[in-house]
């Protein structure tokens, strides 16, 4: 239904034409999320390491124990293979990486990419998946 005020002093209602377009725009807003959403992308940086690559290549092993002690404290590490909460588009089937942090509160969902955690491709020097 939509609403129709301009004909006259009483309001009334007039029933919405169902088009393509409608229901394209129906479904859409659907897909938006009824809390805010935040993706945070999280890399470490080792001693000496200045270019893009070497930072990319880092795996989870090559992270400080403080850098993995802060990732830890940002949330909870979620299953991305059933977890069916907000993933900022990281995919379930493995390729981004088993885990990632995830944070929850009063409508705020946080999710963080941690590149250390996601696989690396040796044939890749650039690492353009992480």
């Amino acid at each position: 239904m939509g609403f129709d005020s301009h004909k006259s002093t009483v309001n009334y209602y007039l029933p919405l034409k169902k088009t393509d377009s409608l229901l394209r725009e129906l479904k859409a807003l659907d897909r938006v999320p009824s809390q805010e959403t935040i993706k945070v992308a999280l890399f470490y940086v080792g001693p000496g390491q200045w270019t893009e690559a070497e930072i990319l290549s880092n795996s989870y092993f090559d992270a400080s124990l403080s850098y993995r002690t802060f990732v830890q404290s940002l949330g909870w590490s979620v299953d991305l293979a059933t977890f069916k909460g907000y993933t900022g588009k990281l995919e379930h089937d493995g390729s981004d990486g088993k885990t990632c942090p995830y944070f929850f509160e009063d409508g705020i969902e946080i999710v963080f990419h941690e590149a250390t955690s996601m696989p690396t491709d040796i044939n890749d020097t650039r690492q353009l998946k992480k």
